[in-house]
């Protein structure tokens, strides 16, 4: 990432000020833990992920921890709508990743970030929903996670989003990869897999969650 590219916390402070009460009005969004160990404040160093639904996602985790820098891993479609929204997207955060290459600098760059006790937020479905059918988990997440001892903080979200709508989220309990692996060796190809549909299906067990507790609620 050129020097230039990086996040400028005057660019992000500002968004922050200006945006913070329309989005609250807007998404109001309900949090809720998964149980108490569950944390409603990220780690020094963590990596946020979270089911993806609309672009509105970005919008509700910068929202809910709001005092937290989140470097988003963006993929090259959102970069690609001119140069000035490029910009933007670099200066609030925004990690390049390009799904068309075999192009791993995203893991290099969030790398970085963690090393320095920062925040990365990865949607490992890596693309919108087409008509209502979710992606696959990719294994993007499992690279970045393998390399640090950063732990994953899964997130879900309902993403009822609308004017006269409730946005719902529900936070668990932190992953460590290392966790689950039981040798000092190098991580096949197998385990990744095996990894990266252990977190998709972590993620969903919180759908199951946060239906339950809005229920109780109703």
């Amino acid at each position: 990432m050129k020097k230039s590219d990086k996040m400028s916390r005057l660019v992000l402070g500002f968004v922050k000020l200006t945006g913070v009460l329309p989005a609250y009005l807007f998404l109001k969004p309900k949090v809720y833990k998964v149980n108490k160990s569950s944390k409603r404040f990220l780690p020094k160093k963590a990596i946020l992920m979270s089911n993806h639904v609309s672009l509105l996602d970005f919008v509700l985790y910068v929202l809910i921890f709001l005092w937290r820098n989140i470097y988003f891993l963006i993929a090259e479609v959102m970069f690609n709508k001119g140069k000035l929204f490029a910009w933007f997207l670099y200066k609030i955060g925004g990690i390049f990743v390009d799904r068309n290459a075999c192009n791993f600098s995203f893991v290099e760059e969030s790398l970085d970030v963690l090393e320095n006790n920062g925040v990365v937020g990865i949607f490992p479905q890596g693309r919108l929903p087409v008509n209502g059918k979710p992606f696959p988990y990719k294994p993007g997440i499992v690279l970045v996670a393998l390399r640090t001892d950063a732990p994953i903080v899964p997130v879900y979200t309902d993403g009822n989003y609308g004017l006269f709508k409730r946005t719902h989220v529900i936070i668990g309990e932190e992953i460590y990869l290392k966790d689950y692996i039981n040798h000092d060796g190098e991580v096949t190809n197998e385990e990744i897999a095996s990894l990266t549909k252990m977190l998709e299906e972590k993620n969903y067990a919180l759908k199951e969650e946060l239906e339950k507790r809005m229920c109780k609620k109703a």
